[in-house]
Parts: structure tokens; sequence; C-alpha cells
């Protein structure tokens, strides 16, 4: 009893399927990547808060150094800063 109107409407609920199966594998694809971004992202703030704590020591050791030569010239020079 199934005639040419019957296969059309099977091709049309494959082509749902399809579309439906793309667009979890596209959320899946996405959820995927947002993970991935999470986890790149806290590697790199991980690396820069250690860059960073380096950085700020040797600052304060330049800054350790400026004052004590700075002590040392003020002596002579009151006005010199």
């Amino acid at each position: 009893m199934s005639n040419g109107g019957d296969m059309g409407m099977e091709g049309f609920g494959v082509l749902f399927g399809l579309f439906g199966f793309l667009y979890v594998a596209i959320l899946l694809f996405i959820v995927v990547l947002t993970v991935v971004f999470l986890f790149k992202a806290m590697g790199y703030m991980k690396r820069k808060n250690v860059a960073d704590l380096e950085q700020n020591e040797l600052l304060r050791q330049l800054i350790a150094k400026q004052t004590s030569s700075s002590i040392t010239t003020s002596k002579e020079d009151p006005t010199s800063y």
C-alpha cells in the first residue's frame, strides 16, 4: 500500500534525524572547546602569577639596592633624590 508519497515522508524523517545529529554534534564540539579553553586559561593564569611574583621580587631587590645607595648619597647631599 505504500506509494511514492510515503517514501518522501521517510526522506524528511531521515533529513530531520540528520539535522538532530548535527545539532548534538555541534553542541558537543562547543562544550569540548569551552572546556579546553578553560584549562588553557587556567594554565596561562598560573604561569602569569609565577612570572608576576618573580618580577615583583626582582623589583623589590632593585628598590632595596636603590634605597641603600640613595641613603649613602643623601648623607652627602640631602637635596639629591
